[in-house]
């Protein structure tokens, strides 16, 4: 039975191009979906082993094949005598005897050493060859295509070598190099179109976007496929004014090859100077006319303003258009994404990234993590139809307009995308809710209870992999969140750590993360108070992991009790996650799933003291216990939230057909 799935793919080098191979194999596996099957055979010109080895590292990118083909270069001494481009070696004729080469591949994908690719290649390997040798994309050279309209560009082509087996196509191209090689101008992209003449199938452009200088413009280029540098200038030398250059080293960044930082700002900034004087000597008069300046404006300004976050098959994006809070949601959007199989790529501020909001992620193929910022994102969805995704969720919806101007979500959008591949979640719903205006497919992260609101209860509480530790022989308390002096929740907490020195207890500590800072603390408790600040991510987790329990001490204010009406709390994420039990106060705990079985409640200020006590005084078996309790309600929790975004996308899957 044929496999769907399977990709060959052909390239061929000698040591001198090793790395660019290298490249080359790194954008395609990047860009690879998570069912494609990638087989790559290296037609092997003299790679010197040190470079073999680095090219099989790149297989950590995403398991695949690395075959390197061993060739016998007496079998191409008639083609050393072809008349070529200097910078164009023997091993690009070694395409010419593929069929022998690889006498079990029927299919392959030939990419030349100086492509880079943006996609998946799985629809362009479904391209329908049974009829022809080769399929490929008309080459960008106007007056021979003028002459032969189906010559095409050799650097991409997709080769049938069955057929060509079947119709000894290898001796075709002998014979016509042996009688013309001293009329062939273009090597063997001249020899392979006149062999098969009238007998290509074309391609669609955007599988092979030619480009030489930051003059050439396409249609496809703002979100290429794959991108050919056909000239002679190209992007790895210093200086190069090859366009796009930067998606090269791009890929590059992510070889055994990659560039030092040094090297990296060298190359991008200084190289990119010198590139315009290289440009100014090889055509001098050209900065007088106005497409010079409309190239510049393009390459320089238009596209660092427009960027594309990666999409592969069946892609959803997560896009927190809050640049300063709710971050923390979206790895638990991620993760239920991924249980779902979708591939997942990520749309956060880039101080997020910084932050490590990721850090407890382990590798994985089916997450891109997009380096945007807001206003790039904003200009993606502006310009996106959407007609390459599955879907968007948008964890803040809040964000993206001002009540009662909830159209403005609307206008987010470009009028073409689909509005049923939208997915919103909705942190306050009261002021919807009394305009009447809250659909029943909005997101919240827990059911409401507020005027009868119906919505999609999704609790986003994973943060990767974490550590479920044991009770302290030192209490750990940890309050995440602003304190203040003067705030009553915080005087809760400075007046229960009195008392408990006063009375004797002194096994604890109150670990504090987050913004402000507590002035003035009475002396007796200071060493008892380990104030951290504002934390990236990564710290703030490992705080919470070596905690025992986490603080609140709620009032019943109306900032506070939203939190068991219209909103929710990001420590109840933190609890479920790390399977702390919470100290909480008793009327914010039902609806938020907590009890005396998986958390300690207490009635009032007075006996948040109490709480402490009875926390500290716990023993490791009854803490064990407890986090029990709290892992099965987390565990099914999770579950639940995870069937009801299913359940929503399906619906709303229903509703676009």
């Amino acid at each position: 039975m044929m496999n769907n799935n399977k990709i060959n793919i052909c390239i061929s080098c000698d040591d001198n191009y090793a790395k660019y191979a290298g490249v080359v194999i790194a954008s395609i596996l990047v860009n690879a979906s998570k069912s494609d099957e990638i087989s790559i055979y290296i037609l092997d010109g003299g790679i010197k082993q040190n470079n073999k080895e680095k090219i099989l590292l790149l297989k950590s990118i995403k398991n695949c094949e690395i075959n390197f083909v061993n060739i016998d270069e007496t079998l191409f001494d008639d083609f050393k005598k072809v008349t070529t481009h200097s910078y164009i070696s023997i091993a690009t004729y070694f395409r010419l005897k593929l069929p022998s080469l690889l006498p079990n591949v029927d299919k392959i994908i030939y990419f030349d050493c100086d492509v880079i690719i943006n996609s998946s290649l799985k629809e362009l390997y479904k391209t329908d060859v049974e009829d022809y040798p080769i399929a490929g994309i008309i080459d960008i050279k106007k007056k021979i295509v003028k002459i032969n309209p189906t010559y095409v560009n050799a650097g991409i082509l997709i080769m049938n070598l069955e057929y060509m087996r079947k119709f000894g196509f290898e001796e075709k191209f002998y014979q016509y190099t042996k009688d013309n090689f001293e009329n062939i101008k273009c090597g063997d992209q001249e020899i392979i179109n006149e062999v098969c003449k009238g007998n290509i199938k074309i391609v669609p452009n955007k599988w092979n976007v030619q480009i030489s200088n930051f003059t050439n413009r396409s249609d496809y280029m703002k979100n290429p496929n794959i991108i050919h540098y056909v000239s002679k200038n190209k992007p790895w030398q210093f200086g190069s004014f090859s366009y796009r250059k930067e998606l090269f080293y791009k890929y590059l960044q992510l070889t055994p090859w990659k560039l030092s930082n040094d090297e990296y700002f060298k190359q991008k900034y200084i190289g990119e100077i010198i590139s315009w004087f290289k440009y100014l000597k090889y055509r001098p008069l050209f900065m007088f006319r106005p497409k010079f300046w409309y190239a510049l404006y393009k390459t320089y300004f238009n596209f660092a303003m427009y960027k594309k976050p990666v999409i592969k098959e069946n892609t959803f994006l997560v896009w927190e258009p809050c640049g300063k809070s709710h971050a923390e949601v979206v790895p638990g959007f991620v993760k239920y994404l991924l249980d779902l199989g979708y591939h997942v790529s990520v749309l956060v501020s880039p101080n997020a990234y910084k932050e490590n909001l990721f850090a407890r992620f382990g590798k994985d193929e089916n997450i891109s993590y997009n380096k945007m910022n807001q206003k790039q994102i904003k200009t993606y969805f502006k310009k996106s139809d959407l007609s390459d995704v599955e879907g968007v969720i948008v964890t803040t919806v809040g964000k993206l307009c001002t009540a009662p101007h909830y159209e403005q979500v609307d206008e987010a959008f470009n009028p073409k995308a689909d509005r049923k591949k939208l997915f919103f979640v909705e942190h306050e719903i009261d002021e919807r809710v009394d305009r009447n205006q809250l659909p029943k497919t909005m997101i919240t992260l827990r059911k409401m209870d507020y005027k009868n609101a119906e919505t999609v209860a999704i609790n986003p509480h994973y943060f990767g992999n974490i550590k479920v530790t044991p009770k302290n022989n030192i209490t750990n308390f940890v309050t995440v969140g602003e304190l203040k002096a003067g705030k009553k929740n915080t005087t809760v907490f400075i007046n229960s750590a009195q008392k408990l020195i006063k009375n004797g207890i002194t096994n604890f500590k109150i670990t504090v993360v987050g913004k402000g800072k507590i002035e003035d603390l009475p002396k007796e408790v200071v060493p008892y108070f380990d104030i951290k600040g504002r934390l990236p991510f990564d710290k703030m987790f490992e705080e919470i992991e070596n905690g025992d329990f986490l603080l609140s001490a709620y009032e019943d204010i109306p900032g506070h009790i939203r939190y068991i009406t219209t909103g929710t709390s990001g420590n109840f994420q933190l609890v479920y996650g790390f399977v702390k039990p919470i100290i909480i106060k008793e009327n914010f705990a039902p609806i938020n799933g907590f009890t005396d079985k998986n958390s300690i409640l207490y009635k009032d200020d007075e006996d948040f003291y109490n709480a402490l006590v009875k926390g500290i005084e716990m023993s490791k078996d009854d803490y064990q216990t407890m986090q029990d309790d709290l892992s099965m309600y987390a565990n099914n929790l999770y579950n639940e939230s995870r069937e009801n975004l299913k359940n929503l996308i399906e619906f709303q899957k229903g509703e676009r057909i």
